[in-house]
């Protein structure tokens, strides 16, 4: 059940939770401009190929991260002149698991936007502006999980080594 904080936002149980024991394999704070996201990006990636990721889930990886990274950079800090993006990922045997933290505006509504479906059949030109971002998201990870506390925006999801 959601809970309305002072600050406007709201609270959310998850459905993925870092254990306090774990020390995450990729841990990164970066200023959230679109130089440094692509950084932040590949510094991610090489470190899970290093721990053994295969291409097609680092593929995945950088689809997910950079719809994620640029999202938040774009909108969640469109009316602020600065701010960071805190990326963290554990590495299991069967996914790995992600948080992204920031510090901008919250996600409209309180939630995560759902997929839009678009005719794909129109003519290049006419086809819209945005709105494919959430849905690639939302199809490429499990355990999609958003909310809001002490300002701060926390997203986690997972991403499939053994589905791919």
């Amino acid at each position: 059940m959601r809970q309305k904080v002072p600050d406007g936002s709201f609270i959310e149980p998850m459905t993925i939770q870092f254990k306090t024991s774990s020390t995450p394999d990729v841990h990164l704070v970066f200023p959230a401009r679109e130089i440094a996201v692509r950084r932040a990006l590949q510094s991610t990636c090489q470190a899970l190929k290093a721990l053994g990721t295969e291409a097609a889930a680092l593929g995945i990886v950088e689809i997910v991260l950079a719809e994620v990274t640029n999202n938040i950079v774009e909108h969640a800090y469109s009316a602020q002149s600065s701010g960071t993006i805190t990326l963290s990922c554990i590495k299991r045997t069967t996914n790995i698991r992600f948080e992204v933290i920031d510090q901008g505006n919250m996600l409209p509504g309180g939630e995560i936007p759902s997929k839009q479906e678009h005719d794909l059949t129109i003519d290049l030109d006419n086809l819209p502006e945005g709105g494919f971002g959430w849905g690639l998201i939302r199809d490429m990870t499990t355990n999609l999980a958003y909310r809001r506390c002490e300002g701060q925006n926390i997203l986690r999801f997972s991403i499939s080594l053994t589905e791919l």
